[in-house]
Parts: structure tokens; C-alpha cells; sequence
């Protein structure tokens, strides 16, 4: 039986870990064979954070043996502001019946001697449940 699980996304200044008001965040399912679902497109808080989203997920019991399918969603998460760099975060894990906060730091545009307007790409490593 199909779940749910929630996320929640914070930017954050990668110096001084301040909020960023007003970055575009976009939040995609990724499914099975590479493709994706877009969940979710909207813009940070004043402090910098997102309404939740509500990412579907598989039954809880899928996390309870081994020989089971996995028992998360993997989602990417990209961030966006004219100010910063963009940043993606892939493989995001979102479990049943849990909030996952994730932080994502934004790097200043002129901060770094890279080519202005790069994307800073993140991969998270699965679980070893």
C-alpha cells in the first residue's frame, strides 16, 4: 500500500549560513528507468524555507526486511536564485511517515573563480538499511 513522507527545504548562504529569501526550488520524483515527476515548484520563505512537500512514498513495510523493494522515493532538488549560483542535490531519500529538512548552501555569484551562473550538483549515497 502506497504512503506518504514529507520534505522540507531550507537556503542558506554557503559563508554565513543566512537564509535566502526567494529561491526557486523545484523537487522531482525520480522514477523507475530515470525518469522524473515534478512534485513540486516554488519559491523560499524569508527564511528561506519551503512549504512542505508531500512526496509520494513506498508502504513502510517495504523498510522492515531485506528482501523487500526499497522503502523510500528518491528526489532531486533543485535551487535557484539570481544572486547565487544554482545548486542540485540528487538522491534525496524520502521515507514513509518522516519530514526530511534539507538544507541546500548557495554559494555567492563572483564567490568562487568558476564560470558565473555554474550549478554545484550533489549526489546522496542510499541508505544501508
Amino acid at each position: 500500500m502506497p504512503s506518504t513522507g514529507f520534505l522540507k527545504i531550507q537556503t542558506l548562504t554557503s559563508r554565513a549560513e543566512l537564509p535566502v529569501a526567494g529561491a526557486t526550488v523545484t523537487v522531482s520524483a525520480v522514477r523507475p528507468g530515470g525518469g522524473r515527476e515534478l512534485l513540486s515548484l516554488q519559491r523560499t520563505d524569508e527564511s528561506g524555507m519551503t512549504a512542505t512537500v508531500t512526496v509520494p512514498t513506498p508502504d513502510v513495510s517495504n523498510s522492515l526486511t531485506p528482501d523487500q523493494p526499497r522503502g523510500w522515493t528518491d528526489v532531486q532538488i533543485a535551487a535557484d536564485h539570481p544572486n547565487y549560483d544554482g545548486v542540485v542535490s540528487r538522491d534525496v531519500q524520502i521515507f514513509p511517515g518522516v519530514t526530511t529538512l534539507q538544507e541546500l548552501y548557495l554559494i555567492p555569484r563572483g564567490g568562487l573563480p568558476t564560470d558565473p551562473g555554474s550549478t554545484e550538483d550533489y549526489a546522496t549515497p542510499p541508505q544501508g538499511l
